[in-house]
């Protein structure tokens, strides 16, 4: 009887190359989706990226070049990033979830009555980086205060 396997995700890499390659892709990966992310998304992802700079990397260092090295240190510090940004991500959907919409719908108001528009472009271009929820909460908030985002964003 004949017993055939497949290598799926986080499948242990069986050579320096699968390892650069699958921690490329991850990181890739984590790049291009980290608004979509939960929290046991993100779990997940860390229990990887453990994997991938840990037990994985020390199974082939002393088969890196520089080059590759580098390659790998730029990986960890990409998804460093990400994963910070998905915390802040996180700390500002809370913060928005905590205050009173209305509170903040008043706050804007302010800013256009005084013409402070490079904040308002500010507050947007924040939430944007912070994820869809708070981007989709700042663009409900400048729809009923009748703020073109499109002309604020380009100014």
């Amino acid at each position: 009887m004949m017993v055939v396997t497949t290598v799926v995700g986080c499948s242990v890499p069986l050579s320096k190359e699968s390892y650069l390659k699958n921690f490329d892709d991850f990181v890739s990966d984590v790049a291009d989706n980290h608004k979509a992310y939960s929290e046991k998304d993100w779990q997940r992802k860390s229990e990887k990226f453990e994997k991938f700079s840990g037990v994985w990397y020390e199974k082939f260092l002393d088969d890196f070049t520089l080059q590759e090295k580098l390659k790998i240190t730029t990986n960890k510090a990409k998804y460093h990033y990400y994963s910070k940004l998905a915390q802040a991500s996180s700390m500002f959907n809370e913060m928005f979830d905590a205050l009173n919409v209305g509170e903040i719908k008043s706050n804007v108001q302010n800013l256009i009555n005084t013409g402070m528009e490079s904040e308002l472009k500010q507050l947007y271009q924040e939430a944007q980086k912070a994820g869809k929820a708070a981007e989709e909460i700042v663009k409900e908030i400048f729809n009923e205060l009748k703020i073109n985002i499109d002309e604020l964003v380009t100014k």
